[in-house]
């Protein structure tokens, strides 16, 4: 489990970002639809399973030393690669935003710019540290967020807002499947990188074990938090962070504790998001303070209103992605497959140059 457990916190940490860890992703992608998206996790699990493990088997067969190299592999177009890294931004945007918000509900008196100028020197310090920095991060993080939602999602499930559970006035249930496939590739699309190269140095058995122990987790952790909403009702459920709206129901020390988790969720998924964000700008002078000033520029947009509506764009876009991904590791595939089967020879052939050797004896 040596290797398997940081790949497992890192492809967590990426995907558990203040979208998740608020709750508004939850609510957004799922809750509303009501009971109904309870029973298409199961899809969702294999959906994620199915793409960590291509992703981490890219990783382990090919090395990318930068996001050019992968885009290279993929054969993307000036235009593709513009909208990726576009992608990449704007995600990066709503986590700085969110983490402003947080700051700022909970420290009135200090300007929101303080708070600005606080993450992006933060975050400028983290890029330094590279992909490393990243993995050591998401080991100490991961964990204790996972456990901090958990505790608040059972506790406000036992002990609800009101006692009218949420029901959708129009239950559209077509478009749940939609919704739920637009946010597995919205959230893959943000962390497709670090996933390739959480791959390298893993073999078939931990891959399988790191993609399974993964979409395990994100999934128990996605189906606890919808019953939670539901069972707290449309008023939590339009809240802009309702995690952060129902745990001020469990006292101070808890809510405070809870605030500094989503922002360490904010911040680490921030950190993911500004590393490839940094890695696929297509110049070299200057690139971390231009990718700090882009974030900075688009989180002015604020986190709701991202999240509402750009957020299900990006998954357009990472549905492309993933595609791309996929028909170009079995382009790559296919040649070696192809070399094994020559070397293979039919019972004829081989009875053939049995006798050819015989015959020069």
């Amino acid at each position: 489990m040596k290797k398997v457990l940081p790949a497992v916190f890192l492809i967590v940490g990426t995907m558990i970002g203040a979208g998740f860890a608020s709750g508004r992703e939850i609510s957004v992608f799922f809750a509303r639809f009501g009971v109904y998206s309870l029973f298409f996790l199961p899809i969702l699990f294999i959906l994620f399973y199915y793409v960590f493990k291509l992703l981490l088997n890219i990783g382990k067969d090919k090395h990318f030393d930068n996001i050019y190299k992968l885009h290279a592999f993929t054969k993307n177009s000036v235009f593709m690669n513009a909208l990726i890294c576009l992608t990449f931004i704007v995600f990066t945007a709503s986590m700085l935003s969110a983490g402003v918000d947080i700051l700022s509900s909970n420290f009135i008196s200090v300007p929101s710019i303080v708070f600005y100028v606080i993450i992006l020197v933060i975050a400028f310090l983290v890029l330094k540290f590279g992909f490393k920095g990243l993995v050591k991060l998401n080991m100490v993080l991961v964990p204790m967020l996972i456990l901090t939602i958990l505790t608040l999602c059972i506790f406000a499930t036992f002990n609800p807002v009101t006692d009218a559970v949420f029901i959708p006035e129009n239950t559209q249930v077509y478009e749940l499947p939609i919704s739920m496939l637009l946010y597995a590739m919205g959230n893959i699309m943000l962390s497709y990188y670090i996933i390739i190269k959480a791959g390298k140095g893993l073999d078939e058995k931990r891959i399988r074990r790191v993609s399974l122990i993964s979409s395990l987790v994100i999934c128990v952790v996605i189906f606890i938090s919808i019953v939670c909403l539901i069972k707290n009702g449309s008023a939590i459920m339009e809240a802009d962070m309702p995690f952060v709206a129902l745990s001020y129901r469990m006292g101070e020390v808890f809510n405070i504790f809870f605030i500094f988790m989503v922002l360490m969720a904010v911040l680490t998924t921030l950190f993911s998001g500004l590393f490839t964000s940094y890695e696929a700008l297509p110049f070299k002078k200057h690139k971390a303070l231009f990718t700090m000033f882009l974030v900075l520029a688009l989180s002015l947009v604020g986190f709701k209103q991202i999240v509402d509506y750009i957020y299900p764009l990006v998954g357009v876009v990472g549905i492309s992605v993933v595609l791309r991904l996929a028909f170009s590791y079995r382009s790559f595939l296919k040649p070696r497959f192809n070399s094994g089967n020559n070397e293979i020879h039919t019972p004829s052939e081989q009875t053939e140059n049995e006798r050819c050797r015989h015959n020069k004896v």
